[in-house]
């Protein structure tokens, strides 16, 4: 083989390398994990645990949408989702109750069950489990801009 044609080659395998590694290290995160946490019991309401916003029309995380956000000037944290800030607690609820790791594993571990969690859980189930372990006195919706205060 030619030096270009190593040189096309070797371009190709880092761009599919970088585009594999979020899908990548989310499973490496879902490996770390001890256990798996399990949603509170179904209540009839569709209310989110810490806000009366509606919870319809929500698309789970994904591993390269929940990377593309570190890139995203305007994807701030006012503008996170509360079915997203839920499955964020109770996934880290869930680490805080396993043994401890070093802190690299335990934010990749963090990453991968909030992915976890909105891919696999109903946002009843979240919004459910989030009112069980009260987190909205834990992390209350900021002020939106333009609205009540």
């Amino acid at each position: 083989m030619r030096a270009a044609g190593r040189a096309w080659l070797s371009v190709v395998v880092l761009v599919a390398g970088i585009a594999l590694l979020p899908g990548l290290l989310y499973l490496l995160g879902l490996a770390l994990v001890e256990g798996w946490p399990k949603p509170a019991d179904r209540a009839p309401s569709g209310v989110a645990a810490c806000s009366s916003d509606p919870r319809t029309g929500r698309q789970p995380m994904n591993p390269w949408s929940f990377t593309a956000q570190f890139f995203d000037k305007d994807a701030m944290k006012e503008n996170v989702p509360d079915v997203e800030r839920e499955a964020y607690w109770i996934a880290r609820r869930h680490l805080w109750r396993q043994p401890q790791h070093g802190m690299l594993r335990w934010q990749l571990s963090s990453s991968a069950l909030t992915i976890w969690i909105t891919r696999h859980w109903s946002a009843a189930q979240i919004g459910d489990t989030a009112r069980k372990e009260n987190f909205c006195q834990v992390w209350p919706r900021p002020p939106r801009p333009g609205g009540p205060r």
